[in-house]
């Protein structure tokens, strides 16, 4: 599934000129705004669909236009997300989540995104998994996922200078500070 990014990209909401959070959006109307988005951002309609002067975003007007061009692809998989009940509710989590590390980011004003749940270990706390390629390290999660939180070699390498890395469950909105010191 593709995740949003609400920083840059119109959410799938948006694209289809729907308010979110959409508690009562029946499939009647979800097919609605998706003809009408059809209609409106078709490279062969989009002139005639300008001339009947109808407005963007009308169905939440704190929603504004991006100004990206909003492509037939694109309203097509906000279509089939937003007309699937389990992948409607995942973007809509994850959606949720990525909403929440914005605003927190910006009321600190230094970027610092406050993380629920934030539990601190030291990379010796993790199992370890060694193949061919490179480490990973996992630790279960009270969420229920037996490898909720991971790390490869690679995302370690990246983050050496700090010593640390906030990793993210897999399976809910819980974070894990991960310490580690490399050793010559």
């Amino acid at each position: 599934m593709t995740r949003p990014s609400p920083s840059t990209n119109p959410s799938f909401y948006e694209i289809l000129n729907l308010p979110f959070p959409s508690t009562g959006l029946t499939k009647q109307q979800l097919k609605l705004a998706y003809h009408k988005a059809l209609l409106k951002h078709h490279p062969d309609k989009a002139p005639a669909v300008a001339k009947e002067n109808i407005p963007a975003y009308d169905a939440n007007p704190a929603q504004k236009p991006t100004g990206q061009k909003i492509t037939i692809d694109a309203i097509t998989t906000a279509y089939k997300t937003l007309s699937d009940p389990v992948q409607r509710a995942e973007y809509d989590r994850v959606l949720r989540l990525d909403r929440s590390r914005l605003s927190a980011g910006d009321k600190s004003g230094n970027g610092t995104v406050f993380h629920t749940g934030l539990e601190v270990v030291d990379l010796e706390d993790l199992d370890c998994d060694e193949n061919d390629e490179e480490a990973v390290w996992h630790r279960g999660c009270r969420c229920g996922d037996e490898r909720g939180f991971l790390v490869s070699e690679g995302d370690l390498e990246r983050e050496v200078e700090s010593g640390e890395i906030v990793v993210g469950c897999r399976g809910c909105s819980l974070y894990m500070k991960i310490l580690f010191a490399v050793q010559d």
